[in-house]
């Protein structure tokens, strides 16, 4: 397991002592329309965030998402998220306004989160705000949230669906991060 750990850190980059990482991360998108509401979860996110540089990246498979109804999920990897040709949605970036002392006392602190997300080949970027939280046991928690257009991201939604589909969706992110662990 911890081979694949680090395959991950790799990916995501040059892991710190402040490095910490979050392999079961959620990640929300949410729509709604007068004819339906759109909502799939991952629950296998994964992410690293470095507390001294504030750098933070977010990666989760498009083929991870679950969706109420199967034909929901067939045709967002199929038709919209083309997950064979894009297969991971991606966000980097940095977040800001981490008050270290704060959050060690264990305070929910503000932070702005700032940053690249890449969804279906096209990067876009977003700022928005979110909150930092360090549990008792050790590992902070953090949420954020964000509005990201469809057209935005070139996912084209046929006309025969278009009064079911919203051209936005709400995103949120909940993750837990823990420290890293460093090879020797």
């Amino acid at each position: 397991m911890k081979a694949s750990i680090f395959a991950i850190l790799a990916l995501l980059g040059t892991v710190h002592a402040s490095s910490l990482l979050a392999r079961n991360g959620f990640v929300r998108f949410f729509s709604t329309t007068p004819m339906e509401n759109i909502e799939g979860v991952s629950r296998t996110a994964v992410s690293t965030l470095d507390l001294d540089s504030g750098k933070i990246a977010i990666r989760a498979r498009n083929t991870s998402f679950i969706f109420p109804r199967p034909l929901m999920q067939e045709h967002f990897n199929e038709n919209y998220m083309e997950s064979d040709k894009f297969p991971v949605s991606a966000f980097n970036g940095l977040v800001t306004g981490i008050d270290r002392a704060a959050l060690e006392a264990g305070k929910k602190i503000p932070v702005t989160v700032a940053g690249d997300l890449d969804v279906h080949g096209v990067v876009k970027h977003y700022t928005t705000t979110g909150f930092l939280q360090k549990e008792p046991d050790g590992s902070v928690d953090g949420e954020t949230a964000f509005h990201v257009r469809i057209a935005d991201h070139a996912i084209k939604i046929p006309s025969l669906v278009i009064a079911k589909i919203a051209d936005s969706m709400d995103i949120t992110a909940r993750f837990a991060w823990r420290a890293a662990e460093t090879k020797k």
